[in-house]
């Protein structure tokens, strides 16, 4: 007994990582219409940053960081990126991403991530805090993500429509 005793008593110990999560989302009520990630430490600027939307002419943007630096760059984005982050969405169900994702132990440093993705009436809210979704549904934000690196990797510094300090652009 008391070697299952302090078996019980090891499992965080042996198993630190594990994530603990809370909060559900609704499923889509439409296209996307705007798509936010942020992945960051505890610096002052994201490691990450990218935004999706559109500006008031209706015209689609992509806002992101440069290689960890401090100027949000905007620029045109594909008329079809609606599409294809709803297309990521109901292949890897996001919807079944939890709110908030934490490991069982107490961190007292580290990373955290959030994305948002507006649909119509609703989104999908999900974050964490040193602490991931399952990897399926990471696969889905990384896919969301890579498609708009890969957008940003196509362009060239003529594409820029205009950059600003992150600390001015995220209020």
């Amino acid at each position: 007994m008391k070697l299952l005793l302090t078996f019980a008593m090891m499992i965080p110990l042996l198993f630190p990582f594990v994530t603990k999560s809370s909060g559900n989302n609704p499923r889509p009520d439409g296209p996307a219409r705007s798509y936010e990630f942020v992945y960051s430490g505890t610096m002052m600027y994201p490691f990450t940053y990218y935004e999706v939307k559109r500006d008031e002419t209706g015209a689609v943007r992509i806002a992101y960081l440069e290689k960890h630096g401090h100027d949000v760059l905007v620029i045109p984005g594909p008329e079809d990126i609606f599409d294809r982050i709803d297309e990521a969405v109901a292949k890897y169900k996001l919807h079944r991403l939890k709110n908030s994702y934490w490991p069982r132990m107490q961190v007292l440093d580290g990373d955290g991530w959030h994305a948002y993705i507006h649909f119509r009436e609703n989104g999908i809210s999900s974050g964490g805090s040193n602490a991931w979704p399952p990897e399926k549904l990471y696969a889905g934000i990384s896919a969301i993500n890579g498609y708009i690196q890969s957008v940003i990797d196509a362009s060239s510094e003529a594409d820029i429509l205009f950059r600003q300090d992150y600390k001015d652009y995220y209020r």
